[in-house]
């Protein structure tokens, strides 16, 4: 039974994090229980100060932060991100399990580090809070912007292809001081990941066993935002997504990417071109296994998929290309492009 009252209070908890309101009747169809139980859950939740009540119609709870910290950083060449860590944050996080604790040290470290190397900003915001749920951790510099420093200095087309890039991984312009791993794997150690800058921002989060993203054309304001959510009681740890991202067992580097298709796709474009295929393979030439994710894809054109899955395979034999989530017209496309060579590949 106690068991069975955590698993509805933290449906409770989610439903308010990511709406503000309570689905009742939805929860109690859910736990086969009446309604009038869950208002007693709801109320000892308030009662035991893990929910806030408003006097909002539209959002009419909200979780209670347990912990919070506001701090602006000023940002220079002696900046250290892993003494305002250890200084400022990792005393927030003390009780929080460790593996949870290990992925909010390498995403601030390397966000933060971001900040000192690439923003060209004289100072830096930084809001943690912590609550029955999550851990959130925001990151808000008054520099450059990140899409636009990608943009200039990797010389690319506009925002949406640095944004393209970062996602491949591997993209750096200090390649002497940086990996360009940071954002890659950051992203994917939290559930919630949003990464935004001028006009555009990235969202990643984890639904399930699945990583879905969005892309927002909206107002982000001056410099770089990023935030990072993570449930206190996540059972991921920095190792499991390193490893995920190795693609034989005897290789301890980043050799595998996954990369969604539809990316190189623009606001009423369709995956047609040449072009399009050569922007979206570039780079992967550094990769063992790369995962395509054509979620979201209905079609693409026939010089499109030539160009990915016999053109780029012929000339990078030792790149393995995996088409995942494709549609029965994207996969007729592939077939075709593969049958040239007497070869099939399979979706997964």
């Amino acid at each position: 039974m106690k068991r069975r009252t955590q698993e509805i209070r933290m449906v409770i908890l989610h439903q308010v994090d990511d709406v503000g309101k309570i689905a009742t009747s939805e929860i109690a169809k859910t736990f086969g229980i009446t309604r009038q139980a869950v208002f007693k859950n709801i109320q000892e939740l308030v009662k035991s100060g893990v929910l806030i009540k408003t006097d909002s119609a539209e959002l009419p709870y909200k979780i209670t932060p347990l912990k919070k910290l506001s701090l602006t950083i000023p940002v220079g060449p002696d900046s250290q991100e892993d003494k305002i860590w250890k200084e400022s944050i990792a005393p927030l996080l003390s009780d929080i399990k460790s593996n949870v604790r290990e992925i909010c040290h390498y995403g601030f470290t390397e966000m933060f580090n971001n900040v000192i190397d690439h923003s060209k900003a004289s100072s830096a915001a930084i809001w943690i809070t912590v609550d029955a749920l999550v851990v959130r951790m925001v990151i808000q510099d008054y520099g450059m912007g990140i899409w636009k420093k990608l943009q200039e200095e990797c010389h690319l087309d506009d925002p949406r292809h640095a944004l393209l890039e970062l996602t491949k991984g591997k993209l750096t312009t200090d390649p002497k001081r940086h990996t360009g791993e940071g954002i890659f794997f950051t992203s994917r150690m939290f559930d919630k990941f949003v990464l935004g800058s001028d006009k555009l921002t990235f969202c990643r989060f984890q639904e399930g066993a699945e990583w879905l993203f969005d892309v927002k054309e909206d107002n982000s304001g001056p410099g770089t935002r990023v935030s990072m959510v993570i449930y206190v009681g996540s059972e991921r740890t920095t190792k499991e997504i390193f490893d995920k991202f190795t693609a034989d067992l005897d290789d301890y580097g980043f050799t595998r990417t996954q990369l969604s298709v539809q990316l190189a796709k623009y606001e009423g474009d369709h995956l047609v071109s040449r072009s399009q295929a050569k922007r979206l393979l570039a780079r992967l030439e550094k990769f063992k296994e790369v995962y395509l994710d054509f979620s979201d894809v209905t079609d693409i054109g026939q010089a499109f998929a030539d160009e990915i899955f016999r053109v780029f395979k012929n000339e990078h034999p030792s790149v393995r290309l995996i088409p995942v989530k494709t549609s029965l017209e994207v996969q007729r496309m592939i077939n075709r492009a593969t049958s040239k060579e007497g070869q099939t590949i399979l979706p997964i």
